[in-house]
């Protein structure tokens, strides 16, 4: 689902930012410091704004400016034994 998020009203325009959230499966976490290094991992990708970790689910909620490739995110879980797949959009 593509949300707008209003960046600022200036003069009667505004002014808006697209974004993109999706929902993945996350492998491989198993406690708190999982959750604290995928979220730290993730939102070093580039395009990503936000990222919401749920341990109990085992997915990730990413919130990106525009559309990011699996692969790219894998990318970003490089050198741990962490896998993402994509879940469904939210």
């Amino acid at each position: 689902m593509i949300r707008f998020k209003i960046l600022k009203i200036q003069q009667n325009l505004l002014i808006m930012e697209n974004s993109i959230k999706h929902t993945y499966h996350i492998s491989g976490m198993s406690c708190g410091g999982c959750v604290t290094t995928v979220k730290s991992k993730l939102s070093s990708a580039p395009g990503v704004t936000s990222v919401e970790v749920d341990l109990v689910k085992k997915e990730a909620e990413i919130t990106s400016s525009s559309a990011i490739k699996v692969d790219t995110l894998q990318a970003a879980l490089k050198n741990t034994h962490y896998t993402i797949a994509e879940l469904r959009t939210a």
